[in-house]
């Protein structure tokens, strides 16, 4: 028995899908079947819902086994197939002798006799399929009884098409829930991405973006480097094993973010049937696989001047992104873009700012009789280089011969105002000046040289504020003699054996344009052996605090607890930076040590 003419109409099936029942029992429509039952007094009575190759029964009274269980039929065994099909009314005294019905293998498995369907339709007018009363012999049915069927169907209908639209209210509130959740994704893109700091925290700020949204299972970055392959920017967290596995690529190599940088349009694969049949590489399929990718989405990353890269956001399961996700992703990768624009810039300037900086900073010399440390750590601000300096070397002797004094070792911590590139290149014209100053300062005196660094400054025009220690130590028969002076600089420290601490205190006036005060003065001290210098910069105080006596004896403290420890001397610097700075970022640190040996 074929099934019945217009029974696979798109708007029929599409109101049968929208109905939402199958073969389980629904409370409401068994209570239809019974009340058809009852009221017809038939001993079988059905609501049937007709799909494309069987009819399910939600609501059903009387049926017999095994398809009282099963609540379905193949349609072989339907005669509500031609009420859904027609959208009429089937009304059958004898099954058996009617040339519509006589064939339907209802009659001998489910004795159905007599038959009576009214169509369950939608609100266009669809049918569902049938509300029917079946008796196992011939019956007339009456008008009366086809009037309460009708009323029935009627209910009932009205019951699955309420069913309809309350679905669709709560998908269309669950779209509008969607469609304000990505509205709101957007917007935070914009300040999420533009504070990003590094490209793997941009990378690390991508995923955690869309994480809760869209649920990718992962999220993959790709940039172009300057000589045209691809580069995987790797999870901070851990790089997955495509990142370990294959950190750059050809731009030309058949993965989807290549194909998607070099066509310079957005690149979606559906499931891994998609990704076999459009030629990817083996190797990328084989990584798909590892990861345990079913679908893709790759958006490029367009700057101003060329596709700068994509991102790859990947689901475990086959994916169809919707109208609103792809537009959501574009602005992501929009906003994207605009960061590892600025973040390689930054990166370019950072590198420049450090080589200069590397360059105006010496190495520690060796001297005998001391151990010298120095450490220095820039800021994240401005130019991520800044004005903070050491230096340490050896003064020409003033009178050379053998009876002329050793040289001394000059000793320097400075700090000129600013975090940027022009603090850097003031700091290193005072270093050079402050080391020409110390060779023809009469005396070679400390606070001579420091004085005539400040007049040079002043001719030259030359923006020279900020604060300084500069010194120089000389061996003596006590151990090594400290001169110095300090304009306005954090007082050094001398740590000695046993945790004692003394503040060298002394100082004048910082270095600033036009501020003359008066004479600097040269100050003495003896180190006496085991005993520890300690200059430094004010990026080991926290700024925040108002007890600038506290900050200084916590330095001491701190300092004075790793001596004790037995560490060498640039540990003590490595581990004082990481107690007091930790990842506070806010000001550059320079520290300079020497321990009496």
């Amino acid at each position: 028995m074929e099934p019945a003419d217009g029974l696979l109409g798109a708007g029929r099936l599409a109101a049968v899908r929208a109905a939402g029942v199958g073969p389980v029992a629904d409370t409401d429509l068994e209570r239809f079947a019974r009340l058809a039952s009852a009221m017809l007094d038939v001993p079988v009575a059905l609501v049937s819902i007709v799909e494309t190759g069987r009819q399910v029964f939600p609501g059903q009274v009387g049926l017999p086994e095994p398809w009282a269980s099963a609540r379905e039929t193949p349609l072989t065994h339907s005669l509500c197939q031609f009420v859904a099909a027609s959208r009429e009314p089937l009304v059958v005294a004898d099954t058996r002798r009617d040339p519509l019905t006589r064939d339907s293998l209802a009659i001998p498995d489910l004795d159905v006799v007599a038959y009576a369907g009214v169509p369950l339709v939608d609100s266009e007018g669809e049918a569902f399929g049938s509300l029917c009363a079946i008796d196992h012999e011939p019956r007339t049915w009456t008008s009366e009884e086809l009037a309460l069927l009708t009323d029935l169907a009627g209910a009932c209908s009205a019951e699955l098409r309420l069913r309809i639209a309350a679905r669709r209210a709560a998908e269309a509130h669950s779209e509008l829930e969607r469609g304000r959740e990505r509205a709101e994704l957007m917007l935070r893109a914009a300040t999420e991405l533009g504070q990003a700091t590094t490209l793997a925290d941009l990378r690390h700020r991508v995923r955690e973006l869309v994480g809760g949204p869209l649920q990718p299972v992962y999220v993959g970055l790709s940039l172009v480097r300057d000589d045209g392959r691809l580069v995987r920017v790797a999870d901070p967290e851990g790089p997955v094993g495509l990142e370990r596995n294959h950190p750059t690529y050809e731009l030309d190599a058949g993965w989807p973010t290549a194909r998607c940088i070099s066509l310079q349009r957005t690149i979606v694969i559906e499931d891994e049937d998609q990704l076999l049949r459009d030629g990817y590489d083996p190797v990328a399929v084989d990584e798909w696989r590892a990861l345990g990718i079913g679908a893709a989405t790759c958006v490029p990353l367009v700057g101003s001047h060329r596709v700068l890269g994509a991102i790859a956001f990947c689901w475990d399961g086959p994916h169809a992104a919707e109208l609103t996700e792809e537009a959501v992703l574009s602005t992501i990768a929009g906003y994207a873009a605009t960061a590892v624009a600025r973040l390689v810039e930054l990166e370019q300037r950072v590198t420049a700012a450090t080589e200069l900086q590397a360059a105006m900073l010496t190495a520690p010399i060796t001297v005998p009789g001391l151990e010298i440390a120095t450490l220095y750590r820039t800021s994240a601000a401005a130019d991520m280089v800044g004005g903070d300096w050491y230096d340490v070397h050896l003064l020409t002797p003033e009178a050379p011969g053998p009876d002329a004094p050793d040289a001394p070792v000059v000793v320097t911590i400075g700090d000129i105002t600013g975090h940027d590139m022009r603090a850097a290149a003031v700091m290193g014209q005072a270093r050079s000046m402050l080391r020409q100053a110390g060779i023809d300062a009469p005396g070679h005196s400390p606070a001579r040289a420091l004085t005539s660094v400040q007049r040079a400054a002043e001719v030259l025009d030359l923006d020279l504020s900020g604060t300084a220690v500069h010194g120089h130590l000389r061996p003596t028969a006590e151990g090594w003699e400290l001169v110095w002076t300090n304009a306005g600089h954090p007082p050094p420290l001398v740590l000695a054996p046993h945790g004692v601490r003394t503040v060298l205190d002394d100082g004048d006036f910082l270095l600033h344009p036009g501020l003359d005060l008066g004479e600097r003065r040269d100050h003495r001290t003896t180190l006496a052996r085991e005993s520890v210098l300690l200059l430094y910069t004010d990026g080991l105080l926290d700024e925040h605090r108002a007890d600038h006596d506290a900050m200084v004896e916590e330095v001491a403290a701190t300092a004075s607890g790793l001596i004790a420890a037995g560490l060498p001397l640039a540990a003590v610097v490595e581990g004082l930076a990481d107690a007091l700075v930790g990842t506070r970022a806010d000001d550059d640190v320079a520290i300079l040590a020497v321990r009496v040996t």
